[in-house]
């Protein structure tokens, strides 16, 4: 009886990672979901998805520093004309009191035209007991013209 115990306790020690693993991604993919749904409406409230000390690191501009500054990018981002993003997250994993997320994106205009494609690193951490982006770098996957 005790070695079963014992057995039942490793295993479970053992399947606890891939649990977590699942309930990550999970987490990401709803978070996702919301900020897709948010920026589709006009790229209002983007700041809300953002730590205060959030850094955002976009191609071809110095980097974004802080929720505020984030949320008037994406207002100016949609105003340019990018109408809707598509986010795929690949892998979420919890690293400590952080997840991080690799993950493709897919930028669309007026009347659903792709205007590019790409990929991301994101990092999130746990803001007022929601997770939220910390760290956001992307870049295009389209070539130089």
């Amino acid at each position: 009886m005790r070695y079963v115990l014992i057995i039942s306790t490793l295993f479970l020690l053992t399947s606890l990672p891939a649990w977590a693993q699942k309930d990550m991604k999970a987490t990401v993919i709803a978070a996702n979901q919301a900020f897709m749904d948010a920026y589709a409406k006009g790229a209002v409230g983007m700041d809300s998805f953002y730590t205060t000390d959030a850094l955002l690191m976009s191609p071809n501009s110095e980097a974004i520093q802080g929720n505020v500054a984030i949320g008037k990018f994406y207002k100016y981002v949609f105003d340019s004309g990018i109408k809707r993003m598509k986010l795929e997250a690949i892998e979420a994993e919890q690293q400590g009191n952080v997840l991080i997320e690799r993950g493709r994106y897919t930028a669309y205009g007026a009347n659903d035209t792709q205007l590019d494609t790409g990929k991301y690193i994101a990092i999130w951490k746990q803001e007022n007991g929601s997770w939220k982006l910390y760290r956001d770098i992307n870049n295009t996957s389209l070539p130089p013209h």
